[in-house]
């Protein structure tokens, strides 16, 4: 997968149109998308679980649109996580969704399912080719958001999860499934996204590279927890990135 640079003009309209859109995705992760979303060739669909109000949807379209247009497919029943709630009580969060989209520029890129990941697996009959996990982080949630979709996933697509950092479900889902699976390679992590590509079986070489990315991605969730100047943090950061 080309992931080249995205021009600083570009980047910038993009820091524009998400700057206001309430959610939890640091601008590097935001570039990523963006830019798996545009190496995307059309073979399939580009499929996100959990949009909210729209933040890393934003991205995913604008990446797609860029390359070879294939619909991105937000599937979120909006009715808020246990963080978002007060109580019981579910949070409406559709109409800015729609709203943010429109502002961005990218509804007509953007095919809302408003259901669960269960439902939507149920009567979702088409190929994918990057898959975006960023629904409910418990751990039996996440674990069948993976089950669910990864069949689902074309043979050299890209499946992505995001809070796999200090969140337990999500991070305990990557490192059984991804780090330590015979079913992927090109595998990496920008901040809490963890990646990977999905082949029938990955090579002796390919599993010892995950283990080196399953220790990198270790030692950089401890590090998270400590708390460090802004400026550490970003040549930390940049560390990482280059020892992958």
């Amino acid at each position: 997968m080309n992931l080249s640079p995205i021009p600083p003009d570009v980047r910038q309209e993009l820091l524009a149109l998400t700057a206001g859109v309430e959610g939890w995705l640091t601008v590097e992760e935001g570039e990523l998308l963006y830019r798996m979303a545009r190496a995307c060739t059309g073979r399939g669909a580009i499929v996100e679980i959990g949009s909210f109000k729209g933040k890393s949807t934003i991205w995913l379209a604008k990446g797609s649109l860029a390359g070879a247009g294939a619909k991105v497919v937000a599937i979120d029943p909006h009715t808020g996580s246990a963080e978002h709630r007060q109580g019981d009580q579910p949070v409406w969060t559709y109409n800015e969704f729609l709203a943010n989209l429109r502002r961005a520029g990218v509804e007509q890129a953007v095919m809302p399912i408003v259901a669960t990941s269960a439902e939507a697996a149920a009567r979702f009959d088409q190929l994918v080719e990057l898959l975006f996990i960023d629904g409910d982080h418990r751990y039996e949630m996440v674990r069948q958001d993976f089950d669910l979709w990864f069949p689902k996933l074309l043979e050299g697509g890209y499946l992505l999860m995001h809070d796999t950092i200090r969140w337990e479900g999500p991070r305990r889902v990557a490192r059984e499934s991804i780090y330590r699976s015979w079913s992927f390679r090109n595998v990496g992590f920008v901040h809490s996204i963890t990646f990977g590509q999905k082949v029938a079986q990955n090579t002796a070489a390919d599993r010892r590279r995950n283990r080196y990315l399953l220790l990198l991605h270790i030692v950089y969730d401890h590090l998270s927890t400590v708390r460090v100047p802004p400026a550490l943090k970003r040549v930390a950061k940049a560390i990482f990135t280059r020892l992958q």
